[in-house]
């Protein structure tokens, strides 16, 4: 066979494929296209089956039902585990000890007393918050946080003699320079509150606003840098108090609280008031109090007066429901 003849049979196979190809159907390819996602498409050849892939109208039914699946009504449930961190405030503007002529100031030739009062400042509190909801409208939670603050001191009525057998008591001396106790303050709280929501109490806990009440029982511990005390002072702490709690997600919560401490403060008197020449020489924690026929007695410090304080504190934190 000539190669024209080869050719001309070639071009008259390739014409007659496309007009096979231009004549198909356009019925048929439609209903090939849109065959459901669930039928399988079998070859003849090898019997091996394969899916077809989705319709469009198919895969908008799906994204919907995806989309109502995951819708959320914001609500308080009931049995989640709470877990919150909150930054804020304590009130520490309060006395903290004050005792009537008792030793402040003391070298080899002299020494000084009056009456001394520490008071604190506002201290820096972080809180972390545990807790579990029994009940859409009411839960327990375990709190614990720290105080990290200041305090400062004052005296007043001042006196002095010199440190001599018999020697004359001078009335208002000058305070010179001398450690006036502007020190650090450390403050430990724990304790286990309860907590309710009010406008829950008849209804499903629906909305993302929700005021709340707390209150509950813990402790708190004092420690001072100060010449006066010796350790940590321990006191029981009674606190109330409410709040507003934002449900931004359905696990995630914004939380802004004002709560009011109580407790009742009581200070160990220290061994010694100092220790100079590289504790070769100890100075008593002494008080000089002013007897009935007005001559001044000297005796140790055995105790301190107790002092019921109130503190406010306030917080915004994050909390997480599991």
């Amino acid at each position: 066979m000539s190669r024209k003849t080869l050719s001309a049979l070639c071009l008259m196979a390739f014409v007659m494929s496309c007009t096979a190809v231009m004549a198909q159907d356009p019925t048929e390819e439609s209903e090939t296209q849109s065959a459901p996602a669930t039928s399988p498409a079998t070859s003849a050849a090898d019997g091996k089956t394969f899916k077809l892939l989705r319709g469009d109208a198919a895969a908008n039914d799906l994204n919907l039902g995806e989309e109502e699946a995951t819708a959320w009504d914001p609500v308080i449930r009931a049995g989640d585990i709470e877990i919150s961190l909150a930054v804020g405030f304590l009130s520490m503007n309060t006395t903290l000890l004050k005792h009537d002529q008792i030793i402040y100031k003391y070298n080899t030739e002299d020494t000084f007393w009056g009456d001394v009062e520490l008071k604190g400042e506002s201290a820096f509190a972080p809180t972390l918050r545990i807790g579990y909801g029994l009940t859409n409208w009411f839960g327990l939670e375990s709190w614990y946080g720290v105080g990290i603050s200041e305090y400062t001191s004052s005296i007043t009525n001042t006196h002095s003699r010199k440190n001599e057998q018999g020697a004359p008591v001078v009335d208002n001396p000058p305070l010179g320079e001398f450690d006036a106790e502007a020190r650090s303050l450390i403050t430990l709280q724990a304790g286990i509150n309860a907590i309710v929501y009010p406008l829950a109490i008849r209804g499903e806990g629906m909305g993302r606003l929700h005021p709340y009440l707390t209150g509950g029982v813990g402790n708190m511990w004092y420690n001072m840098n100060s010449n006066y005390t010796k350790g940590t002072a321990s006191a029981m702490d009674l606190n109330f108090g409410g709040g507003l709690r934002l449900l931004a997600d359905k696990n995630i919560s914004i939380r802004f609280e004002v709560l009011l401490h109580r407790n009742t403060l009581e200070w160990t008197p220290a061994d010694y008031f100092m220790e100079l020449n590289e504790g070769t020489t100890l100075v008593p924690l002494n008080e000089y109090p002013v007897q009935p026929d007005g001559s001044i007695a000297e005796s140790p410090v055995t105790e301190f007066e107790s002092n019921t304080m109130s503190l406010l504190q306030w917080s915004l934190g994050v909390q997480g429901s599991f």
